[in-house]
Parts: C-alpha cells; sequence; structure tokens
C-alpha cells in the first residue's frame, strides 16, 4: 500500500481487523476507489479519471428510475457548479446495453433519494478499463476544496482486490474509512439462538452521491471536491467501511 503498483488485497485487510482485539469476533468490509479531480475553474477542460480497476455495475437497468428503483448512478461524485446550470450538480452514469460502457450526465437533488437529469451526454464510461472521460466543462466552483477546488468521485470495484495499475498511486484512506462495533450477542451467550441478531450489509451505502446531499431547495454549502484534470492525475485512493462484531 501508499506506492506505485500497489495492491489492495481484501482478504488480508479483514485478518487484520480481525486480529486487531481478541473481542472482535468478525467483521464485514466493503470497499470503494475514490479519485480526486482538480477543477480548472471558469475554463472549458476536459478530464480523464483512470481508476485502473474494473467498476463493478449495480444494477442493469437502462432507465433512470424503474419502478421506484434508480437505475444507473454506479459513480458518486462531490457536488459542484458549471456554467449554464443553477445550484449544485453531481456526476451520473448510465450503461449502454452491453454494460461494457455507457454514458455520463449531470445531475440535480430534488431529495437525497430523487435525482433529475439536467444534462446528458456530458462524458463517456469505460466500466471494464475503470475510467471516466468528460468532454469539455466549464466549472465554476466546487464543494471541496483541500489547497485546489476538487470533486471526488468514486466507484465500486469489481474485485475487493484493488490495483494499483501502471502509473497509479494507492492509498489506503484511514481517515475517511468508517468503523462501526455491533455487539455479538450470540458469541457472548446472551442470544444464543440469534432472534435479534442484528445484520450488517456487505454492500455499499445507496446514497446518490458524495458528502452531504445539496437538494435543489437547499442552499446551505458542503464540504466536497472535484477529481483530475486532463494534465494531472493523483492516485486511486481506498475508502473502506468496515462493520465489527464483537463479544463483550
Amino acid at each position: 500500500m501508499n506506492k506505485f503498483g500497489a495492491r489492495f488485497k481484501y482478504s488480508k485487510f479483514q485478518k487484520i481487523v480481525d486480529d486487531s482485539s481478541e473481542s472482535v469476533t468478525s467483521n464485514i468490509t466493503t470497499v470503494t476507489m475514490r479519485r480526486d479531480m482538480e477543477a480548472m475553474l471558469n475554463t472549458f477542460a476536459e478530464y480523464e479519471l483512470c481508476f485502473g480497476n474494473r467498476f463493478y455495475i449495480k444494477n442493469h437497468g437502462h432507465a433512470a428510475v424503474n419502478s421506484g428503483t434508480v437505475i444507473g448512478y454506479n459513480i458518486k461524485s462531490s457536488g459542484f457548479t458549471v456554467a449554464g446550470i443553477s445550484g449544485t450538480v453531481y456526476l451520473g452514469d448510465k450503461p449502454n446495453p452491453g454494460l461494457k460502457n455507457g454514458t455520463v450526465f449531470l445531475f440535480k437533488l430534488n431529495s437525497p433519494d430523487e435525482p433529475v437529469i439536467v444534462r446528458r451526454g456530458i462524458g463517456t464510461i469505460d466500466y471494464i478499463k475503470g475510467e471516466i472521460k468528460l468532454n469539455p466543462i466549464n466549472i465554476i466552483s466546487t464543494r471541496v476544496n483541500q489547497g485546489s477546488p476538487l470533486v471526488q468521485v468514486s466507484a465500486v470495484p469489481y474485485s475487493n482486490d484493488v490495483i494499483g495499475l501502471q502509473d497509479l498511486y494507492i492509498q489506503l484512506d484511514v481517515s475517511n474509512s468508517t468503523i462501526d462495533v455491533v455487539q455479538d450477542n450470540i458469541s457472548s451467550n446472551n442470544d444464543v439462538s440469534g432472534s435479534n441478531y442484528i445484520v450488517s450489509s456487505s454492500y455499499s451505502n445507496g446514497t446518490l452521491v458524495r458528502g452531504t446531499p445539496i437538494t435543489t431547495v437547499d442552499s446551505s454549502s458542503s464540504t466536497t471536491t472535484t477529481t483530475t484534470t486532463t494534465t494531472t492525475s493523483s492516485g486511486s485512493i481506498i475508502n473502506s467501511s468496515s462493520s465489527a462484531t464483537s463479544s463483550y
């Protein structure tokens, strides 16, 4: 980890969590990849984000919403503003029928789980290569600024073993990883039958965006950022979310 050509080995990471304390009886860890795109403000610019790892497609539909189920939206971004559209927008994606590539669009949020597409065809996505390309776009501001305006873009890897392909520098972002501890009442003999067992999901959270959602009627600002420009690209960052069960 934390070097070029590194590899995040999922099973070894889980073992580290399991071995971190005698009280840990098991853990469920979800993995996401993130790229930070530095925005060139008030300038039309193209952007290319290479994750170097195949993306997982969470659903196979081809409409924005199907019977109340949100279709597409496999990538998540932090909020930003662009010329010609008022309010905060986010990046979303829609797979093509072959599920190998797709298109990228901009959307707003009427509510945290109600997206509204405001501009289609702003770029392309290759799910196999793990690449996102944005057509010339004029970004005015970003919700995340860490010394420079950023748009953070994340995706779930097809495999939980993530590699730093070629010139990609891979890091484990501990500061943005979340750890939830759940009491294992079965192992502690408090609920041997498992009648009150608390289930921890093995899947990433279902939010549509990174950070605090900014809806069309919410004028408050939250900290979020962008990804990498055509000229510069930062390394892939792995966020993990672990739910560890422990007996105490």
